[in-house]
């Protein structure tokens, strides 16, 4: 091979492999550049928020048991019905009455089998003192409320232990707080309820009730919270799963910046901002955070452009960009601020 073909073929190759490199390196600039992200300040609204789950329950919950031993007579309510306080719910015959009545009418019967008038006569009139000597005791109701549970049937025997009927006054959801959150919550805080049946049915509330002895749950402090609802919607019943949010603070109209847009050493913060399609780092000062997004209060302004990677910001590796950040990073001071 001539020389000077030597030096031709030499020269192809090197701008080969050059060619390759810089393929190569720009391929590998941008999938770099392709797990980091751009996020804008925007401005928004920040809630922070106390969640707890408990039950939906009776604030105050009353049984009524039958005051004698007997038979019910007769039932004046149904199950869901609202009554008022001294309502009669049943009437109940005692065990008296009900020997009595049952010998008066047996012999009413016998009388009437006989057909003898005199003996008929007798019969009915003893069988009408029976009826107005024992009246019927009425079962009565102490609140006022909804019927939320009926447990008996006219002619059914029931003793002093029965509970033939529950009212509840109102219902309300019981949840319990973490002892690291208690001290967020106040008397007539507001509040949000949803129920696992009804997800898509929330229910403004607000606290009315804290309890102040603790309980330990799986070795857990908390504390019952009673939340009542602005109005109960038709469709709750005692013993259904409730969610609440207790809302314990809020800013609208604030600059807001996702919190893995934040960077943190030595006690400050700070965010990399693209400024001539390079990051600059910029000192930040935050505010409100609900854990997800945070208040910007200095060092950014609305529309800046701020950077979010999946690792450290020195993974952008332009080489002018990571030089500048690795440049920053050494001047980060220590505790203290920046001089």
């Amino acid at each position: 091979m001539k020389r000077g073909t030597q030096i031709i073929f030499i020269l192809i190759l090197i701008g080969a492999l050059l060619g390759f490199f810089f393929w190569r390196k720009g391929r590998n600039k941008k999938s770099e550049l392709a797990q980091t992200n751009l996020v804008e300040v925007k401005r928004g609204t920040i809630e922070v928020k106390v969640l707890a789950t408990g039950t939906i329950k009776p604030y105050t919950r009353v049984e009524i048991r039958s005051p004698v031993n007997g038979r019910v007579e007769r039932v004046e309510v149904e199950e869901g019905d609202r009554v008022k306080t001294g309502e009669i719910l049943a009437w109940i015959s005692s065990e008296d009455r009900i020997a009595l009545l049952d010998a008066a009418r047996s012999a009413l019967e016998t009388a009437q089998r006989s057909k003898d008038t005199n003996l008929l006569k007798e019969a009915k009139k003893a069988y009408e003192i029976a009826e107005k000597a024992y009246k019927p005791v009425p079962l009565t109701n102490s609140i006022a409320g909804e019927v939320i549970s009926r447990a008996c049937e006219p002619g059914q025997n029931v003793t002093t232990q029965n509970v033939l009927f529950v009212v509840s006054d109102r219902l309300v959801a019981s949840v319990r707080v973490d002892e690291a959150d208690i001290g967020k919550i106040q008397l007539g805080q507001e509040a949000l309820i949803t129920l696992d049946a009804f997800p898509d049915e929330p229910v403004p509330a607000r606290v009315t009730k804290i309890s102040r002895e603790a309980q330990v749950i799986s070795d857990v402090v908390v504390y019952e919270v009673m939340v009542e609802p602005s109005q109960v919607p038709p469709r709750w019943a005692s013993g259904m799963t409730a969610n609440v949010s207790f809302f314990v603070q809020k800013r609208e109209n604030v600059l807001t910046l996702p919190n893995s847009a934040l960077k943190e050493r030595n006690g400050e913060k700070f965010a990399f901002v693209l400024n001539n399609n390079q990051p600059e780092m910029r000192k930040i000062e935050t505010g409100l955070t609900d854990g997800k997004i945070t208040e910007i209060r200095e060092g950014l302004k609305e529309g800046d452009k701020v950077l979010v990677s999946s690792g450290p910001p020195t993974r952008i590796r332009t080489q002018e960009g990571e030089r500048r950040i690795q440049q920053m990073m050494r001047r980060i001071p220590p505790p203290g601020g920046f001089r």
